[in-house]
């Protein structure tokens, strides 16, 4: 009979702790609700080799277009990994984040954006936002600035929803975010010239599994580690 109670006690805690470890690791397992995860894909992570950017006073180009060297002070500020990607104000210069689904589902996508330019009200004409090469469309997207002569250094971060039902396919998707041309960066002397948020990362809230493959050696191979 003792044999038995011992028996049936090892089975019950056998159960609850299998029931313990599903519901850690929640289905989700992200941010999200719903079984949804939330998808931290960072703007210094993406594939910049064939990217050319612009400043306000210098130009830098591919991965020196990235700012910050990743310290505890700079994560503080907001920086969601300690870097982000500057020098974006060129025309028609993707920055593509390039990730797979397990399979086809909703998806919302969220751009955590800065600006040294001032508050900048963004719109499908002068920032595209794309999907499979599909314009995701929105109204318009508020950027509050960071203003001071050291900006880039102090940059303050937000995230803005851009769509609660992007379709991701299985396999391989691209977010891209594009500047289009625009007088957004008014220039030492007003004129208004091309300009543009810089990218902290993109968030992605869905129920599927997505993985990617960030181009983490970014930040070593740049020729100034801070920007």
């Amino acid at each position: 009979m003792k044999c038995r109670k011992i028996l049936g006690m090892l089975l019950a805690v056998a159960v609850i702790g299998s029931a313990a470890a599903l519901a850690a690791c929640g289905g989700g397992g992200g941010n999200g609700g719903g079984g949804s995860q939330t998808y931290t894909f960072e703007a210094e992570y993406i594939d910049l080799d064939n990217v050319s950017g612009a400043g306000t006073s210098i130009d830098k180009s591919g991965v020196d277009m990235i700012y910050g060297d990743g310290t505890q002070a700079q994560k503080d500020l907001g920086w969601s990994n300690g870097y982000y990607v500057g020098y974006t104000y060129s025309v028609n210069q993707p920055l593509n984040f390039v990730f797979e689904s397990d399979g086809a589902a909703t998806a919302t996508v969220i751009l955590r954006l800065g600006s040294e330019l001032g508050d900048l009200n963004l719109t499908p004409d002068i920032y595209s936002v794309k999907l499979n090469g599909k314009e995701i469309p929105y109204t318009s997207i508020y950027v509050q600035g960071t203003s001071g002569m050291g900006a880039m250094a102090e940059m303050k971060f937000s995230d803005k929803t851009v769509t609660n039902s992007a379709t991701l396919k299985e396999g391989k998707n691209v977010i891209s975010l594009t500047v289009l041309s625009n007088t957004l960066n008014p220039g030492s002397d007003g004129a208004g010239r091309t300009g543009g948020p810089v990218v902290d990362c993109i968030k992605v809230q869905t129920s599927a599994n997505l993985t990617w493959s960030p181009k983490t050696d970014n930040i070593e191979r740049r020729d100034n580690p801070i920007g």
